[in-house]
């Protein structure tokens, strides 16, 4: 027989996931029809969400000014494969107890494109259903969203990423719980590199009394700092372009100009390019995660603790510099080489300069 308590313990002691829960498909009824998961699966009864942790010790290199790619091979893209291999697992699990499930990808970006198409029938949404996991995850009670829109649990704070499946097995729902971690300290708002998290305007859904809210965020500022495009935060941009100035927080783009623009921009990087088969956190999370992570461990509300380091961090944000690494004075607008030597110039004739 297959029960809530049985596919957890499935997940968690056969297929090494860190949680499970379940929600009841009526805990969707409000959402708007591209988002809701009738319109995936239509005879949906039950919504189980799974999350595996981000390895502590992978978001050091980011904090600390030395590596980014641990983050992104082991606790973005790598993370992302092993949900994958869970889910497959979970999904054969589910059948072989005669049951349908669906599985819903770990990319649910593609609703920030927009219409696409008119609806494919009468009375279907017009364009992709898409389910936002982290509001899955806060109604099947694995945890809460926090201001920055990133998924705290009381085990892991932000250190997570989630999984979704539909399934036609009635299966009981776990209890909501929010309200317990994310105490608005806005520092996500004051260490994200892109100032994409608004302090004050926030969009919010009630479900069974629960208000779960969280910032509106700029899609466009987020996603270009994501795709390494920001000099603050990241090294491969600021290497690659030194003389080019980009605020990001000033820029005015949309998430699909930011998709496109990070997409056209990797193969001029060797590193991101090297990375981006799949989409590349070369952000390192530092505002939404890495600084979250260091309050929540500071109050001491996280069920793990860590001996050496009980609070990861107390030290200030590594950060590039955001202005030009090179003047116009230094090239005259030709090559500009920081590794070769000097060259002697020759003493201009007409007091002027050779340009």
């Amino acid at each position: 027989m297959l029960t809530t308590e049985s596919l957890r313990d499935y997940a968690l002691n056969v297929l090494g996931v860190d949680k499970l829960g379940v929600a009841n498909i009526e805990r969707f009824d409000s959402a708007p029809d591209d988002m809701n998961p009738r319109f995936i699966m239509p005879k949906a009864r039950s919504v189980i969400v799974y999350l595996k942790r981000i390895v502590r010790g992978t978001c050091r290199g980011v904090d600390e000014g030395t590596n980014w790619s641990s983050y992104h091979i082991f606790s973005y893209a790598g993370l992302g494969q092993m949900l994958g291999l869970a889910k497959d697992r979970l999904l054969r699990h589910i059948e072989q107890h005669g049951y349908d499930a669906t599985p819903l990808s770990a990319v649910a970006s593609s609703r920030e494109f927009g219409p696409k198409a008119p609806p494919a029938a009468p009375g279907l949404p017009p364009r992709e259903v898409v389910i936002q996991h982290r509001i899955a995850g806060t109604l099947a009670g694995l945890g809460e969203i926090g201001w920055s829109k990133v998924f705290l649990t009381k085990e892991f704070g932000p250190r997570q990423r989630l999984g979704v499946i539909l399934t036609d097995a009635e299966l009981e729902p776990d209890p909501i719980v929010t309200g317990e971690l994310c105490d608005r300290c806005m520092r996500c708002v004051a260490e994200c590199p892109a100032g994409a998290i608004d302090p004050d305007r926030s969009v919010g859904i009630e479900v069974e009394g629960h208000r779960i809210e969280w910032n509106d965020l700029d899609l466009g500022k987020c996603k270009l700092t994501h795709f390494g495009l920001n000099k603050l935060s990241g090294p491969f941009f600021a290497k690659r372009f030194p003389g080019v100035s980009f605020p990001v927080a000033d820029q005015e783009v949309t998430w699909l100009e930011a998709w496109d623009m990070g997409w056209a921009m990797f193969p001029t990087m060797p590193a991101l390019s090297a990375l981006s088969a799949s989409p590349v956190a070369s952000c390192g999370a530092r505002g939404c995660i890495i600084a979250c992570m260091k309050h929540l461990e500071t109050t001491g509300v996280l069920e793990t603790k860590f001996r050496t380091a009980p609070g990861f961090s107390d030290g200030e944000p590594w950060r590039l510099d955001e202005k030009p690494g090179h003047l116009e004075s230094d090239h005259k607008g030709f090559v500009w080489d920081p590794d070769k030597p000097e060259v002697e110039k020759p003493e201009p004739s007409d007091g002027k300069g050779w340009y």
